[in-house]
């Protein structure tokens, strides 16, 4: 059984966590999984926060339906799709640690670029989304932070605010619900899940509200911005846990 303590910290961080994704269509997991690695398992933690992403982004994909850019989503999922399976694969039976510091440290290095205007380009065409919806499979099926590849991609493309957090919303959903089936596929969901997602679900998804009201208020530059200091902060984070985990 989880404590009362744990049930509340998994769900002030689910909910920071979906706050920042619901605003900026991403970096939900690259701030909580982290944070999650102090008082749960990477094994436990990655599944059930999956899964409450996945209920969460449900009603966020409905609310930005209309801007989503499906043609982007499906190219990206042809890659993502397979992705995943050797992404829990890797969850269930090796060390995660290194790889969270390698996309860690790549997040920061191509934020920083981004942040001090240089200029980058990645070309748009079916073999990139591809290979870009593959690494960020892998990454989310291995430590729930599929993020970073497309947002990079996102960025490097100059997409819209609207067009952007719609689009990444729409890709993380599918990917969410492909997770979860492999995760239960690999028997990663532990018995004290049910309990933990039921107490976090509702919680998380009014703080997802939240950031939905606000990302209304914000315009392309300010949006701009946000989105890169989150992806240093929340990386510099992350790659601090992973640090502290291979010391142990």
């Amino acid at each position: 059984m989880f404590t009362m303590n744990e049930i509340f910290l998994f769900t002030l961080i689910s909910c920071t966590g979906m706050f920042i994704q619901s605003f900026v269509g991403f970096a939900g997991s690259l701030f909580a999984i982290p944070l999650f690695s102090f008082f749960l398992s990477p094994r436990e933690a990655v599944p059930i926060y999956n899964l409450v992403m996945l209920f969460v982004n449900i009603f966020l994909v409905i609310e930005c339906f209309k801007n989503i850019a499906w043609k982007r989503v499906g190219k990206m999922l042809l890659g993502g799709i397979p992705g995943i399976p050797l992404g829990a694969y890797i969850l269930a039976t090796q060390p995660i640690y290194a790889l969270r510091i390698f996309i860690c440290v790549v997040s920061i290095v191509f934020a920083l670029l981004f942040l001090f205007n240089v200029k980058m380009k990645i070309s748009e065409n079916i073999a990139t989304s591809i290979g870009i919806g593959f690494l960020s499979g892998l990454l989310g099926g291995s430590i729930s932070e599929s993020g970073p590849p497309v947002v990079i991609f996102g960025l490097a493309n100059d997409w819209k605010k609207d067009i952007f957090r719609a689009t990444l919303l729409a890709y993380f959903l599918f990917l969410s619900l492909t997770a979860s089936l492999f995760f239960m596929s690999f028997s990663l969901f532990s018995n004290r899940a049910p309990m933990i997602f039921v107490s976090a679900a509702i919680p998380t998804l009014l703080f997802a509200i939240l950031g939905i009201f606000l990302k209304n208020k914000t315009g392309e530059k300010l949006f701009r911005y946000f989105i890169l200091t989150v992806i240093i902060l929340v990386s510099l984070l992350g790659l601090f846990s992973a640090i502290l985990a291979r010391g142990e």
